[in-house]
């Protein structure tokens, strides 16, 4: 009966509790700051920028309740477009403006009940916007296998170019079509060039438009362009030569008993670390593997203090006779050697062919240089761009005549042999260099 009675208690007073809660408001309440309109701010300064302003401005003293600073103005398509900084800012920057002329952008101050201020109107010109100064500088030449574009992006700021081919709808009209997968996208102020492929050697119609993120497109560049033949360099043909003495070895070994042949006086090739990062491994067709290393000799003074001799050979016979138009690099794709460690900053190519009866007895003489070739680095090593990123893993190219920085070289020689000469890699003191792929593309002039 005792217990009963204790139950019956404790009911009735979690009934009460519920109808008492039930008189209470569960959520958050909303501030009330009322219903006062707030000041207007200062605009003290306005500073033009490519596509946009710059506005410095200051708030209205004596009001804690100020929450943002809302910026808005009305775009060439007639649409309303928004920018909003915080109270503790005191610039706005107001972008997609295209054109020089005047503009108008109103500002108002918004408390933390959402009361917006009166208007302050900046009536200011911003300067040509990044894909209009891309657009005027946008450059389309003939290239090997397909077209080079060029262009100016100074303020390092994204748009992207958009290319468009000859298609036929139906027959006998023929008009331009976007090619979304060759779209390309800019945000760097050093990597603005780039190469279309793969395109035919006949005369064909290509269209260029740039757009940016507040949706901006110019008008198209439209331009008739015949690339120029190509071939890509059949790797499996590709053979290692070892006239020059290549070893295997886990350790770089002493330049004055392994770097020369006593025979011949001349440079040895390099110490790869086993077979399976042997020479022939940058010609298999894997861009994504861990493949070729070769280690650098070094010299050794009195009191055991080594020094890495830079320069370190690898020789080939790609079993045809050709004339390269361009070679891309592959790096090993670990972060590590992202512009970094052993990945190949400097080399040249070196060939010969079968006329030069005492190319395995003699070097350089009888041989060509073909050309000397140097990696670029990103704007900011500290702050490397994905855009830079895929350049290092995925396009690292070099045109053989116009990116050869050698007065010494002849691009433009067909050679059957070929001596690559590592010369720089881009850690300064690393004592081996690393490829994963030396892809070739040019014109063959006969097999063997």
């Amino acid at each position: 009966m005792k217990n009963n009675r204790i139950y019956a208690i404790l009911m009735l007073i979690i009934s009460m509790m519920a109808v008492s809660c039930m008189d209470s408001y569960l959520g958050i309440e909303q501030p009330d700051f009322g219903t006062d309109t707030p000041e207007k701010l200062t605009v003290n300064r306005v500073v033009p920028m490519a596509g946009a302003l710059e506005i410095h401005f200051s708030l209205p003293a004596g009001n804690p309740n100020h929450a943002q600073v809302v910026a808005t103005y009305i775009n060439k398509a007639g649409n309303e477009v928004e920018f909003k900084v915080s109270r503790y800012s005191n610039t706005i920057l107001v972008e997609g403006f295209t054109g020089t002329d005047e503009v108008t952008v109103d500002l108002a101050v918004m408390d933390e009940s959402g009361n917006r201020s009166d208007i302050t109107q900046v009536r200011d010109k911003p300067l040509l916007s990044p894909v209009e100064v891309a657009r005027a500088s946008l450059l389309a030449t003939p290239a090997f296998g397909g077209v080079k574009l060029e262009w100016d992006n100074k303020e390092a700021l994204p748009f992207a170019i958009h290319v468009l081919t000859e298609d036929e709808i139906q027959l006998g009209v023929k008009t331009l079509i976007e090619d979304p997968s060759k779209t390309i996208y800019s945000s760097d102020s050093v990597n603005t060039a780039t190469y279309l492929r793969q395109y035919d050697n006949v005369e064909q119609t290509f269209g260029f438009a740039l757009s940016d993120k507040w949706g901006n497109r110019t008008d198209t560049l439209i331009e008739m362009i015949t690339p120029f033949k190509e071939d890509i360099i059949d790797y499996n043909l590709v053979e290692a030569v070892t006239y020059f003495n290549p070893t295997y070895g886990t350790t770089s070994k002493d330049f004055a008993e392994f770097g020369v042949d006593p025979v011949t006086g001349l440079l040895n090739d390099a110490t790869t670390h086993s077979a399976g990062f042997a020479p022939i491994t940058m010609f298999n067709g894997v861009t994504t593997a861990n493949n070729f290393l070769a280690r650098k000799f070094y010299e050794e003074s009195s009191d055991g203090q080594r020094t890495y001799i830079d320069d370190v050979y690898v020789t080939f016979d790609l079993r045809q006779d050709l004339r390269l138009s361009r070679v891309q690099l592959y790096p090993r794709p670990s972060s590590s050697y992202l512009y970094s460690r052993s990945s190949v900053k400097r080399f040249r190519i070196w060939g010969t062919d079968d006329a030069n009866a005492s190319r395995w007895s003699k070097f350089p003489e009888g041989w060509t240089l073909i050309g000397e070739y140097e990696g670029k680095m990103p704007a900011n090593s500290a702050s490397i761009t994905q855009e830079e990123t895929d350049y290092f893993y995925n396009r690292q190219e070099y045109a053989i005549s116009e990116d050869n920085v050698s007065s010494e070289a002849t691009p433009t020689e067909s050679f059957r042999y070929m001596r690559l000469q590592l010369m720089e890699s881009y850690t300064a003191n690393e004592n081996f260099y690393t490829i994963n792929e030396f892809k070739m593309f040019g014109e063959v002039l006969k097999y063997y």
